[in-house]
């Protein structure tokens, strides 16, 4: 593995998939590619490699068995740590390192401090602004096949609120549902629209 595994850690996408597969303990490859700015087919690329190497994972996501949650390993929880760590020297925001010393998540962490979410859910926000105005405004009816791709352009928003409504602060929370409302009015505008 060793000098395939640092070329592909060094480069920018990978390096930041696997930080924001960190941030989320666990995120989804739609989600994931809109946040480093790529592809699907990229992203899933990476993340492929990714899973090769044994730094992420795939698990199943409740009870739709399509639906797939990339998680990182022990290894790529320590490899995410690394990449943090190595841009927080470069951009100055860190210059000394406790010897030896591997930052491991843990997976049992309780409600997150209020406001960590915040950026994540202005995103969330405009993209659902963006969808609706996309997908429904001036329009009559719409078709089954519209139908069907507004429910999946805003599932990935969805299940982000849902994550974030379980494990954010109090004010995330609250902000989760109010967007989580906009949804569900974009999704009864949708039913409505429905020819």
């Amino acid at each position: 593995m060793g000098s395939d595994a640092v070329k592909l850690i060094l480069q920018q996408k990978p390096a930041r998939v696997l930080l924001a597969i960190s941030r989320e303990g666990g995120t989804y490859a739609s989600v994931i590619s809109r946040e480093i700015e790529s592809t699907f087919a990229h992203t899933t690329n990476i993340l492929g490699k990714l899973e090769e190497m044994g730094l992420v994972k795939f698990e199943q996501d409740g009870k739709d068995n399509r639906v797939k949650q990339v998680v990182l390993t022990s290894r790529g929880e320590a490899a995410a740590a690394l990449v943090a760590e190595l841009a927080d020297v470069l951009d100055g925001k860190k210059t000394t390192r406790k010897k030896g010393a591997v930052v491991r998540k843990n997976k049992n962490v309780p409600k997150r401090p209020a406001g960590e979410f915040y950026q994540k859910l202005e995103t969330i926000k405009a993209q659902i602004e963006l969808i609706s105005k996309e997908e429904l405004d001036g329009k009559k009816s719409i078709l089954q096949k519209d139908y069907v791709r507004i429910g999946r352009r805003m599932g990935p928003y969805r299940r982000e609120l849902r994550k974030i409504m379980e494990t954010g602060g109090k004010s995330d929370v609250k902000r989760a549902g109010v967007l989580d409302g906009e949804i569900e009015k974009v999704f009864g505008e949708r039913e409505r629209l429905r020819s």
